[in-house]
């Protein structure tokens, strides 16, 4: 759903719900709407369409909307002190017209019409359809055809032809018409919306109440000073109402205090209700899982209950989960995936715009439902490694072939559409990818049962429809308010008393986690993205950024049966930051069982990680990390100050550098280098003197647990973190990011390329002017000329380069 920054107020509204209170403003949604067609026989209505009309038609007919609004969430007692009207227009052929509201005088009613088509032609009225004579059809009519109505009204608007824009009536007469129904529910029959009847072709259509986007809907905001003695009152299901200490308790719910509201300190659901969910197994058309195999994974649009106490959530997924199977593979044994984008909207056509609100600002976003998959920790060819401008559209599909040619390791699948990654993962888009190998497989960790990967993301959902709210325009950071593992809100876990083997991916776009257990038992982390370390690591907490993996064992073997044990966060958001700040501290919860469980020790040594040596480096690139201010977004965030379309990077194939990220700003950032496993060389601080950047103080070692190989690199504030790696295997286009999907998608992203050493000037063809530039280079003593990069310019460097480029490469 696309949006324009135009609209900002709309915009930061519609994230609000029924009911929901803000100290003294509500935004509430329709409890009713219609249309009265211009009929006199029958009559006409569309009590369950998609939208409403107001105005006159080319043939003459007329259109009036009627609409209501449940005004129950605000306390009796209380002073209305503004009001306003908000609705989209989605249809016209005419251009500036009045609008404008009129207070009705009598109840009417939605039956079960539905038009077909535009819907400006109405359908046959249903029991309970108000329609142009009727209030309740078939049995109660309007005193006067057309409606019972004030003829004065109560604000007008002049409506454009600006489909898709929010057009909105306030004013003093409407504050009037609010306090009388708050004072008197029985009185509230809503407004009509009459258009210019006195000319043809001058109907505007609005979207409904019905709208199959609930962002398109409309919504009133009323500002009110509450009744003294009022507040926020929970009840079981998770829902608030503003009401009285007296009623909250006499309906069963537990009042908050006085002058407290819904919107700040919204109840909460209640956590440990729901089981932790095993994340299936992917099912390959051919072959099995975890041999040589082939996949379709459809991504779908459906729902999923995310919460015991919440309505369906709208939900995208790989093979119609949040999140998606678990694809299983084998070192050497390739797997084919074809990703079929099969996003369909509540009709069940295949979606032509985006389930969330689309901001522009970000380099490619696009209101239209693309996507494209990644494997996070794939060492994959460019042509598979889900490279952000290669989107598909719904009905379309791509096939990819992982090679595997990697030892066993945690990687993760998800969206990495251009400028809307972070729209597509937050509807749901991310599985595990687990790659197996027989030096991993001959060790005695737990597994099976007692091996579970688990996905902790956060969200912030709507109590009242249990939709996933997330901001229309585009912000440097998300932080949801709710913590869900495998797709669940706060779940539990039955544990037997053993070691249990968890591979823990932080899923979340902004939040940095920090976990430990609530009795304070160390945790043992035995791998990280890339696999095993030399060793296990016990430690008090393990921190995590987004993008990141980590292979943990926590032992549950001397705990009594009934012991609950729960997973916690200290993160502070952002990170690092102010302890206890924005901080959601439950993840989930363990309950022991009496089960004997996986009891045999870990073994001491896991598997050998032949270090990097930083010595063997052809080249040292510094990148530095800062924040921008931004004409269209108010910031950007940007990598040595440039974009996604300039490419500076250009290591050849079986080459080793390091690279250094220099963070200028106040958080952390997960950097992220596609196709490359590293290492992490040091950190060390740095001042910044005459615009240059200076390190002092010793380089700082790496954690043990961060000594193994990693795709996503944690990058202090104020310091220069260096990682190694090596560019090996495959050619082409590959991009490295902030994984913090906000920051990429505008636009801490960017790419480098692999070349062949025989394609010595980068012009992707090796031909007889690759071996003039690199004689050139020799005899001229450029630094370029020493090609087998062992420190001189030889004979030696001439024999290498001629056997790269008489062998291809």
């Amino acid at each position: 759903m696309l949006k324009t920054r135009t609209l900002s107020l709309v915009l930061l509204l519609v994230m609000a719900c029924v009911g929901r209170v803000q100290a003294d403003q509500v935004l509430v949604y329709p409890a009713a709407d219609n249309t009265l067609y211009q009929s006199f026989n029958r009559g006409l209505s569309n009590g369950e369409g998609s939208y409403v009309f107001a105005g006159k038609t080319a043939s003459g007919q007329i259109r009036r909307a009627l609409v209501r609004f449940d005004l129950t969430g605000i306390p009796a007692g209380s002073t209305i002190t503004g009001v306003s009207l908000h609705m989209r227009l989605s249809r016209t052929i005419s251009g500036n017209q009045p609008v404008s509201l009129h207070r009705v005088h009598q109840a009417w009613g939605e039956g079960a019409s539905n038009a077909s088509g535009q819907e400006g032609m109405g359908a046959p009225s249903e029991p309970g359809d108000a329609t142009w004579l009727h209030t309740f059809y078939p049995d109660s009519q309007w005193l006067t055809a057309g409606g019972d109505f004030d003829p004065t009204p109560s604000a007008t608007t002049t409506v454009s032809n600006q489909t898709g824009s929010f057009f909105s009536w306030t004013s003093p007469d409407m504050i009037v018409d609010v306090q009388v129904w708050v004072d008197d529910l029985f009185s509230n029959h809503g407004w009509l919306l009459m258009g210019n009847e006195a000319n043809n072709t001058t109907a505007k259509r609005f979207d409904s109440k019905d709208n199959f986007n609930q962002n398109y809907r409309p919504y009133l905001v009323v500002d009110f000073i509450p009744a003294v003695g009022t507040g926020a009152c929970c009840y079981g299901d998770g829902t608030c109402m503003i009401t009285t200490e007296a009623d909250c308790f006499a309906s069963g719910g537990q009042y908050q205090g006085d002058n407290t509201d819904c919107i700040d300190a919204p109840c909460p659901l209640t956590p440990f209700v729901d089981p932790l969910p095993r994340l299936a197994v992917a099912q390959p058309v051919i072959g099995e899982p975890g041999g040589e195999a082939t996949y379709d994974i459809s991504i779908q649009q459906t729902t999923q209950q995310l919460h015991r106490d919440l309505p369906p959530t709208t939900i995208w997924g790989y093979g119609g989960s949040f999140p998606g199977p678990t694809i299983e593979a084998t070192t050497g044994l390739p797997v084919t995936v074809r990703w079929i984008n099969d996003l369909r909207d509540e009709n069940g056509q295949l979606r032509t715009d985006h389930y969330l609100s689309v901001d522009l600002c970000p380099n490619g976003a696009t209101d239209e439902p693309r996507t494209v998959t990644h494997l996070q920790g794939g060492h994959v060819p460019a042509e598979v490694d889900g490279y952000p401008e290669d989107t598909y559209l719904p009905g379309e599909f791509v096939e990819y072939v992982y090679p595997n040619n990697q030892q066993a390791a945690t990687l993760w699948y998800h969206d990495h559409a251009m400028g809307i990654t972070r729209l597509n993962v937050s509807m749901g888009l991310a599985g595990f990818y687990l790659v197996r190998d027989d030096i991993e497989n001959a060790l005695d960790l737990p597994k099976d049962t007692y091996e579970i990967p688990l996905a902790i993301q956060d969200r912030i959902l709507d109590r009242a429809t249990g939709q996933f709210v997330y901001p229309d325009l585009w912000q440097d950071a998300y932080y949801g308010d709710t913590i869900l593992v495998n797709g669940k809100v706060w779940p539990s876990l039955e544990v037997d008393q053993g070691k249990y083997r968890f591979r823990v991916l932080n899923g979340s776009t902004s939040r940095t986690y920090t976990l430990s257990l609530s009795n304070s038992d160390p945790i043992t982390i035995i791998g990280t993205e890339g696999g095993l370390l030399t060793a296990p690591v016990v430690v008090s907490e393990v921190t995590i950024t987004p993008g990141e993996r980590m292979d943990v064992v926590i032992d549950f073997a001397s705990y009594a049966p009934g012991t609950e044990i729960i997973l916690t966060n200290s993160a502070p958001a952002p990170f690092p930051g102010d302890p206890g700040v924005g901080v959601v501290p439950d993840v989930m919860q363990f309950i022991v069982t009496a089960n004997p469980g996986h009891t045999n020790p870990l073994p001491t040594t896991l598997r050998e990680v032949p270090p990097l040596d930083p010595a063997d480096a052809v080249v040292v690139r510094p990148f530095e990390l800062q924040q921008f201010t931004d004409p269209c977004a108010g910031s950007i965030w940007l990598i040595n100050g440039l974009g996604w379309e300039t490419i500076t990077e250009s290591p050849d194939l079986g080459t080793i550098e390091v690279w250094e990220f220099i963070n200028r700003s106040a958080i952390s950032h997960p950097m992220h280098i596609h196709m490359v496993m590293s290492q992490v060389v040091n950190r060390q601080a740095y001042e910044v003197i005459d615009g240059e950047i200076v390190p002092i103080g010793d380089p700082i070692l790496p954690l043990p647990e961060e000594q193994g190989w990693q795709d996503t690199i944690q990058c202090p504030p104020g310091q220069i973190t260096r990682v190694i790696q090596k560019f090996e295997n495959y050619t082409g286009k590959f991009p490295y990011h902030s994984n913090t999907l906000e920051l990429e998608d505008h636009e801490m992203m960017r790419q480098f390329k692999i070349y062949c050493p025989a394609d010595f000037n980068k012009d992707d063809t090796i031909n007889t002017i690759d071996v003039l530039t690199f004689l050139n280079a020799w005899a001229t003593g450029d630094p370029q000329g020493d090609f087998n990069h062992d420190g001189e310019i030889n004979t030696l460097d001439v024999l290498a380069f001629l056997n790269a480029w008489a062998t291809g490469c």
